[in-house]
């Protein structure tokens, strides 16, 4: 699965996480685009899964859901908590169904970015998908399998689409796909990635107000037209500086992370490249409201962000640092 997905080149990353073994919280989902869950076994605690997944919907992330996890009765095999409180497409626990060889059946919805370029679609010789064809109010069935069973379905929330077949290839498992599965996967998943969102990562750095951090302000993404805002917390001088970059990896040919310690800001990191900076005032927090333009040539952009924090007694520089946040733009 991993491979393929990075094989269509349409992917800088692709990680896998186990559910089996462990449930990610929400902050080690944020700095994914787009998540695409399944399950063939029982994960470790459905009900926490679910509520992570939910939270990562909430926070602007864009979910994929297949077999088994949209279908299987068995119990704790689903996706459970908060996700079943409106998040799913295909209703799930309806059973399975199976046939061999099927085929790509009705499209109703050809233009849908998930049905681009898809000119053909086969099932293994089990070709494993959801029983029920009962979808989630509001949602709308975006092609069938040729037996009529739901093959692609979006919800009424577009960050979130449920496909009707196992991930893996029929080479793996005839319960997955012979040809075309890839490339609705892909196309699905980039489709839901692009919502916008702010997903902080890194960490702060112990100053005398304990560790500032830089979050978003309330709970508007970085949408294209919306008002989009910052706020950094624990100042103890009323005094931040705000930094904008394009670059988590390299500032001036120099890696990142950088340790700040070689400067004598000990336990402080550098986590973007600094293009422009804002200076941010108020005891003990602050926040800067920053209009996104409906620019089309915007969405899917990401930049990074971080501040420097004024705190004189905190080391002989006289600043401590923030976590870092990358900012996508989208819709």
């Amino acid at each position: 699965m991993q491979n393929r997905l990075l094989a269509t080149g349409r992917f800088e990353r692709v990680d896998i996480i186990n559910v089996i073994s462990a449930t990610p919280t929400l902050a080690q989902l944020l700095p994914y685009d787009a998540l695409l869950c399944w399950t063939n076994s029982t994960p470790l605690n459905t009900a926490a899964w679910g509520d992570a997944l939910a939270d990562y919907v909430d926070a602007g992330g864009g979910v994929v859901v297949s077999v088994f996890a949209n279908s299987t009765t068995t119990a704790n095999r689903n996706i459970g908590g908060r996700w079943q409180t409106g998040y799913e497409v295909v209703l799930d626990q309806g059973g399975n169904a199976s046939g061999a060889n099927g085929t790509l059946g009705t499209v109703h919805v050809p233009s849908h970015p998930s049905m681009s370029g898809v000119m053909t679609f086969t099932g293994g010789t089990i070709g494993s998908r959801p029983a029920s064809t009962t979808l989630e109010v509001g949602a709308r069935l975006i092609a069938e399998w040729s037996d009529g069973k739901v093959l692609i379905a979006e919800g009424a929330n577009p960050r979130r689409i449920d496909l009707g077949f196992y991930p893996p290839n029929a080479s793996c498992s005839q319960s997955g796909w012979a040809t075309g599965g890839d490339l609705i996967m892909a196309n699905a998943l980039e489709h839901v990635g692009r919502g916008a969102r702010f997903a902080p990562f890194g960490t702060s750095c112990t100053g005398t107000l304990g560790a500032p951090t830089l979050a978003q302000t309330g709970n508007i993404p970085p949408a294209l037209g919306a008002v989009f805002g910052l706020t950094v917390d624990n100042m103890p001088n009323g005094v931040a500086f705000l930094s904008f970059g394009i670059s988590d990896t390299s500032f001036g040919g120099i890696p990142l992370p950088l340790d700040l310690s070689i400067l004598g800001m000990n336990g402080c990191s550098l986590y973007s490249d600094i293009t422009s900076t804002l200076q941010l005032i108020g005891l003990p927090s602050a926040s800067i409201a920053l209009p996104i333009p409906v620019d089309p040539t915007l969405l899917d952009g990401v930049i990074y962000s971080q501040a420097l924090v004024g705190d004189p007694a905190a080391n002989q520089v006289g600043l401590t640092s923030t976590n870092g946040g990358r900012i996508r733009f989208g819709v």
